[in-house]
């Protein structure tokens, strides 16, 4: 599945110089009863105009948590403690309560992964897609109507007239899925994160899922954010990858380089960990071992270092900077010397 639509992919990256989506030493923070825990640090990213980013890590590495903080979703206990949130170069963070309001779910939109949890059971799909355009667009009520299943035409779903009756628990779990689609784009938004969207669905739903968004993201000229812990399915869709650990960008790259040549151990454990029809080998999977940090846990030099199978005694201690060359970026002492491939 990993590579169903890399024969059917044009680079869509546009040259336009401002990026939808900048983050810059993103830093995001939550109060306990004892001491504020950092869960994301030092992440900087950015999304281009015609162009999908996937965000890539183990769960618990700050992906949900970075995109929650662009789109000021975090809980009351969290906060944007250090750091810029630019929208097509305006600083989000700065803006009025209402405004930012306003920018979120009409120019930037979110799909969560399980819609089941964020449609409402006692009320009808139409009526909860027409609520969003209306919500987004300002229109009356049965020109919502009209636009709700020309979004669901959209997403792909057959008798779209009929669906908009269903209720939430009659159709299946991919049909929903396309729902939550559907109303995200309600606002014709310049940015979507999609937050780990295929995660409850089946292999071959997964698929379609995916080829939808490559197809949406086509059609529509948006930015697409794309979340996932799994670099399998990230192969077919992305243009460039950020990789997250221990709440830091420690990789990025373009989605080829990246998977023909990883600088990072960690990258490379994540690849080798990809199930493939084509491997040789017989038994059980390679795993990274050990477990990533806890948010907040306090740790000189690399954070991965005591998963990393190449480590040295200045990987433990020493401070790791990003390193950057031409379109790719790492933070790995050891880099340079290792070959990774």
């Amino acid at each position: 599945m990993c590579r169903l639509f890399l024969n059917r992919r044009a680079n869509r990256h546009t040259m336009n110089p401002i990026a939808v989506l900048r983050t810059e030493d993103l830093a995001v923070e939550f109060s306990t009863q004892d001491a504020p825990v950092r869960a994301v640090q030092r992440v900087s990213i950015e999304v281009y105009a015609g162009e999908t980013v996937a965000l890539v890590g183990e769960s618990g590495s700050g992906k949900s948590v970075t995109c929650l903080s662009v789109m000021g979703l975090l809980p009351e206990t969290g906060r944007v403690s250090e750091g810029r949130i630019e929208f097509k170069g305006k600083d989000i963070l700065a803006m009025e309560s209402v405004a930012r309001r306003r920018l979120r779910g009409a120019a930037m939109s979110m799909v969560f992964q399980e819609p089941m949890t964020s449609l409402n059971p006692v009320f009808r799909i139409g009526s909860q897609i027409a609520e969003a355009v209306e919500v987004q667009t300002g229109i009356g009520r049965k020109e919502a109507m009209h636009r709700a299943k020309d979004l669901l035409d959209l997403v792909r779903i057959p008798e779209a007239s009929r669906r908009l009756k269903n209720y939430p628990h009659e159709l299946s779990g991919g049909m929903r899925q396309r729902v939550m689609i559907a109303m995200a784009l309600a606002g014709n938004p310049d940015l979507l994160i999609a937050d780990e969207p295929t995660t409850a669905l089946d292999v071959t739903v997964q698929a379609q899922i995916l080829e939808l968004l490559a197809e949406l993201q086509a059609e529509l000229g948006m930015a697409l954010l794309f979340v996932t812990h799994d670099l399998g399915v990230v192969a077919g869709i992305a243009d460039r990858v950020y990789v997250m650990y221990g709440g830091q960008v420690v990789e990025s790259a373009p989605v080829r380089p990246l998977f023909a040549q990883p600088r990072m151990p960690y990258t490379a454990g994540l690849l080798r960990s990809v199930p493939s029809l084509s491997r040789d080998e017989v038994g059980r999977m390679p795993t990274i071992p050990g477990q990533g940090p806890a948010p907040g846990e306090a740790q000189r030099g690399c954070t991965f270092a005591p998963r990393c199978e190449f480590v040295q005694e200045a990987c433990r201690v020493e401070n790791v900077p990003i390193l950057e060359s031409g379109n790719r970026a790492v933070r790995c002492l050891r880099a340079e010397e290792l070959s990774l491939s």
